[in-house]
């Protein structure tokens, strides 16, 4: 198994690693068999996996933290209020797509 310094995502029953390139317009989808808000069937072993909630909740919650309390800093300068809500929705959507990379785990539907 050989997984990268990005936290690839892994099956937990073959140990297929998804590329990154691929697997975000899989894997945060609604699942193939509808299982899971955001799944994917292994193109090695066809099991049918799935982001368990909690992780999901945590990916969301996250970005919303992280991306609302670093736009604190844009206060510092002077700008318009158009430019600081786009910053934060910036911050937002960018602390959300780390997340995806750091927390992003798979597990087998049951």
């Amino acid at each position: 198994m050989g997984t990268s310094a990005l936290n690839n995502p892994v099956c937990p029953s073959c140990e297929h690693v998804f590329s990154w390139s691929g697997a975000l317009k899989e894997i945060l989808g609604p699942s193939r068999g509808g299982t899971a808000l955001w799944g994917v069937l292994c193109p090695s072993c066809g099991a049918d996996l799935r982001v368990p909630k909690s992780r999901v909740m945590l990916i969301v919650a996250s970005a919303i933290f992280f991306g609302s309390q670093s736009s604190t800093i844009l206060v510092l300068s002077e700008i318009s209020v158009w430019q600081l809500y786009a910053a934060k929705i910036f911050l937002i959507i960018g602390f959300y797509a780390i997340a995806v990379f750091i927390l992003l785990k798979l597990e087998l539907v049951e």
